[in-house]
């Protein structure tokens, strides 16, 4: 009679087969999920650089409201800055510094301003006024840089840039929106429409050229 003990160890064991069975099967596994995988990492970089462009229009037209001041939202080939209009005693000035839309080190994200009909090779890289060489605290925005403003009712001034119609981004893909955020080496586009209203809204899908 062989031994309880003896039992239990045989049972507890696999054999050779089993083992390449089984590493087969996690081969053949990680091959579907791999790439869903990556495809989520880089989805969550487009929606990460959206949020940072979309939380900045959103604070910039609770503040407007609250403050009952201007504020605007300037685009910058790196990110965006949000800008306080100067009211009675307040000088105005810019609210804290850039707001990258790439991870430090990093240059992932690319994103095209649609309503001011620029790619991302035309954003500025600085302000007009920063670039004529004026001290930090003469930098405001001008003319000549891209911004929305909101106005102090929470609606937006789009300026010398065109709205472009929220009819055209609920399309399937979506189509015309006023931003797009692009992942190098991806399909896939995060659109972003800004209302007139001040409401901002998204949608991630595959850009069809």
């Amino acid at each position: 009679m062989i031994p309880l003990g003896v039992l239990r160890q045989q049972r507890a064991g696999f054999t050779l087969v089993e083992m390449i069975v089984a590493i087969g099967i996690i081969i053949v596994a990680a091959g579907f999920i791999a790439p869903a995988v990556t495809a989520m990492f880089k989805d969550r970089r487009i929606e990460n650089a959206t949020a940072v462009i979309i939380t900045t229009i959103n604070e910039a037209r609770n503040a407007a409201v609250t403050k009952k001041q201007q504020h605007s939202v300037i685009f910058l080939r790196s990110g965006v800055r949000l800008y306080r209009h100067p009211k009675g005693d307040d000088e105005g000035g810019f609210v804290g510094g850039l707001r990258g839309v790439n991870v430090p080190g990093s240059d992932h994200i690319s994103y095209d301003i649609q309503l001011a009909d620029l790619v991302s090779e035309e954003i500025p890289k600085t302000l007009q006024t920063q670039a004529e060489g004026l001290a930090q605290d003469d930098w405001k925005p001008v003319r000549e840089d891209y911004f929305i403003t909101l106005r102090s009712d929470g609606t937006i001034d789009f300026g010398t840039n065109v709205d472009i119609p929220s009819y055209r981004f609920n399309s399937d893909p979506p189509a015309g929106a006023d931003l797009i955020i692009r992942q190098i080496g991806s399909f896939r586009s995060c659109f972003v429409d800004i209302r007139p209203t001040g409401r901002v809204t998204s949608k991630v899908a595959e850009e069809i050229e």
